[in-house]
């Protein structure tokens, strides 16, 4: 098992890519705390995860607020007696042209998706300081990277979400911290069912060589990698999970 005994927050770990990553974390040996605002749904997370015989414990957090974050941290130290990996998965949806974008759903977007990875990258960073090591790993997303229709908040969130996990690998790789981001495509979660349009569908099955979306379990690979003693040297990087998006320009048939 490659986490056995470390300590383990995944903000989010409730639902969607934040809970496949919690269950994979756990499966690999590791001590999970489950950091979600929803009570119910975390508190299934960490009994699914115990059903299988791994090890997790319920956290009910708001990630944008500064005091509740540091009780995440607090907590986790105190029963598990360290913190060894973050994972800042914690993340709003937000769909609208930005003409349209109202100031209430812009701050929101903004301070759980920038400011919430920023405070529990933050209160982890100054923990593992003391520890002298550990690990940060930032869910951002392409859309963080190019333009998307109807994602104003949202694109600005997670371009700022890339921006500080660089500073933040640049300011900690002494400390034998590092920092790094996944950003996946379009993932086949509950939130992105609910959102895409049979029009979004189509425009991404055009965009991807791989021509479906991912699976929650493909990008916690990827997340566990970043966390594993494999990639003890990379910080600062970005993890595309995005069956090649990224990398094209026009498709279409020869």
């Amino acid at each position: 098992m490659r986490f056995k005994e470390k300590s383990v927050i995944v903000t989010g770990g409730a639902s969607g890519i934040g809970r496949a990553i919690a269950e994979q974390f756990a499966q690999e040996g590791a001590t999970v705390v489950v950091a979600d605002i929803n009570r119910e749904s975390t508190q299934d997370a960490v009994e699914a995860i115990s059903a299988r015989g791994g090890r997790a414990l319920p956290v009910n957090v708001d990630v944008s607020n500064p005091k509740s974050v540091q009780e995440m941290v607090d907590t986790t130290v105190d029963a598990n007696g360290r913190l060894d990996i973050i994972v800042n998965s914690a993340a709003v949806p937000s769909v609208s042209k930005i003409i349209d974008i109202s100031f209430e759903t812009w701050n929101k977007v903004i301070n759980i998706n920038l400011t919430g990875t920023f405070l529990c990258a933050q209160a982890a960073a100054r923990c593992m300081v003391d520890a002298g090591s550990g690990r940060i790993i930032n869910l951002a997303s392409v859309n963080g990277q190019r333009a998307i229709t109807g994602r104003g908040a949202y694109t600005a969130a997670k371009g700022g979400v890339i921006m500080l996990t660089r500073i933040m690998a640049a300011e900690l790789g002494p400390e034998n911290i590092t920092v790094n981001a996944i950003a996946p495509g379009p993932v086949d979660t509950a939130m992105v069912e609910e959102m895409h349009t049979a029009a979004t569908r189509e425009a991404w099955y055009r965009a991807l060589p791989i021509k479906r979306y991912a699976k929650p379990q493909e990008v916690a690979d990827a997340t566990l990698f970043l966390a594993s003693d494999e990639a003890r040297y990379i910080t600062g990087h970005v993890l595309n999970v995005d069956g090649g998006f990224d990398a094209t320009g026009l498709l279409f048939e020869l």
